[in-house]
């Protein structure tokens, strides 16, 4: 019995990393989406985790919410942050700070 609470427990966590990678690829393309929309440069191509909750949907159902920030430049002299907040893999906000207009 041990042995398969075990198993379960690396095949959760086996689990919670892929579909934290495949959740992190769609907030990459968001944030590339976004900058691209708005005439700014994203930086480092990549995004970084900042929070993790449950949180639950328009149906009810309890999903993790994952919160990620992002970089930025208008001009290249600045960096600025970003962020975005996923449901599952839906994007529900992008918020992005204050920046210089080119």
């Amino acid at each position: 019995m041990d042995n398969g609470l075990t198993l379960l427990l690396i095949l959760g966590l086996l689990w919670f990393w892929w579909d934290s990678r495949g959740v992190a690829e769609i907030a990459i393309k968001a944030a590339r989406r976004k900058c691209e929309q708005t005439e700014l440069t994203f930086l480092n191509d990549t995004v970084g985790r900042k929070k993790l909750r449950l949180q639950r949907n328009r149906q009810g159902r309890l999903q993790l919410q994952r919160t990620y920030f992002f970089e930025f430049a208008s001009d290249m002299a600045e960096r600025y942050k970003g962020e975005i907040v996923m449901l599952g893999q839906q994007v529900t906000q992008i918020k992005m700070e204050v920046h210089r207009v080119k």
